[in-house]
């Protein structure tokens, strides 16, 4: 079966996602130029400024994924857009994220920018919307962390807690199958075409989408199959 696609809802999120692009971009030129005075931590001016720098980016990779997709479908390259399609449904890198290193307040600008990216947040799949809520919402900065240390040692005792979560599901001792959908992200009335995906024992840890990993054990093995 042909996998078709809304050239209609990819414009639009490409129109919404360059106007925050703009939005940002303009704040991020009012912010002073990055000095050298060793203030690194949350919400500093070097933080707020990279931070800002890193919205301004993320949202404009998101619009020239967006449009690369659309030109693939223009040219009538109808493999390459699907490729580019299931790729342009990824979430932007660093939006939200951004404006954890961001002084609070945030600029108008800024949360305007991230109250537009929010209307389209179903287009890049779960999460980005309650992730644009919780940086609006926060009273102040958050990244760096004040203690690297304590950071590390936080993700450490999560990553383990995980494992053992993982270890003891029905199961654990040898693998069990789910379906997840390929290419990451997939916009409401487009999904992706499901996989079946292999979990294995040996590592706690779900094979990505598209290509199986090296086992890390002889009887860890991982197999996908296009459902």
């Amino acid at each position: 079966m042909t996998q078709s696609i809304d050239l209609e809802e990819l414009a639009f999120v490409a129109a919404v996602m360059e106007r925050a692009h703009r939005l940002l971009v303009a704040e991020e030129k009012k912010l002073p130029p990055r000095t050298s005075d060793g203030n690194e931590g949350p919400g500093s001016p070097n933080q707020t400024l990279l931070g800002a720098g890193e919205l301004t980016r993320g949202a404009d990779d998101a619009v020239r994924r967006i449009a690369l997709a659309i030109g693939y479908a223009c040219a009538g390259l109808h493999p390459q857009a699907l490729r580019a399609t299931r790729i342009a449904h990824f979430t932007p890198r660093s939006v939200p994220g951004g404006a954890d290193r961001m002084a609070r307040p945030l600029s108008s600008g800024t949360i305007e920018a991230l109250k537009l990216v929010r209307q389209v947040a179903e287009f890049f799949g779960e999460g980005l919307r309650e992730a644009i809520d919780k940086a609006l919402a926060a009273p102040g900065a958050t990244w760096p962390p004040a203690d690297w240390k304590d950071y590390d040692e936080e993700r450490m005792k999560t990553a383990a807690t995980a494992a053992s979560a993982s270890a003891g599901l029905p199961g654990a001792s040898g693998s069990r199958t789910v379906r997840t959908p390929s290419g990451g992200c997939a916009a409401p009335g487009h999904p992706a075409a499901p996989t079946t995906s292999t979990y294995s024992a040996a590592s706690g840890t779900p094979s990505p989408s598209g290509s199986p990993p090296a086992p890390a054990h002889p009887a860890a093995s991982v197999r996908q199959e296009t459902g």
